[in-house]
């Protein structure tokens, strides 16, 4: 129960609060990126570059979430088993073995729409300690 409350806690910080601009590249702070906001890192292997942007909060649904959130903290090793493998969700003996789960995506179609899109805003690995 305190861990997926925690989960939520922690993805919803790191959506809010803003980090500084470590770009590779030796520029520093107000880099921007092709996306909206200011360029968290950039790693450049061979031809291929990958930016680092803040997350958009706007398409988070406060509401889907607590919804994600009750339902995990009832069910925590099926949380659990999503945050590793989001897949599972559309995996119909996964279904079939926890049917708790599977009524729940039946009654609320558009959470698992929204979690098959962006699963990190729903489920997250919580660390290790010493993480």
């Amino acid at each position: 129960m305190k861990h997926s409350s925690i989960a939520v806690i922690s993805i919803l910080a790191t959506l809010t609060l803003p980090l500084p601009a470590m770009a590779q590249n030796g520029n520093p702070g107000n880099t921007q990126s092709d996306s909206n906001g200011p360029e968290l890192g950039r790693v450049v292997q061979g031809n291929k570059t990958i930016v680092f942007a803040p997350a958009d909060t706007n398409n988070i649904d406060a509401g889907r979430l607590r919804t994600w959130n009750e339902f995990a903290e009832g069910h925590p090793k099926v949380a659990k088993a999503l945050a590793y493998n989001s897949s599972l969700m559309n995996d119909d003996a996964y279904l079939e073995k926890h049917p708790a789960l599977n009524d729940f995506f039946r009654a609320h179609p558009d959470i698992k729409e929204a979690m098959a899109e962006n699963p990190g805003n729903f489920v997250a690995i919580q660390p290790r300690p010493g993480e």
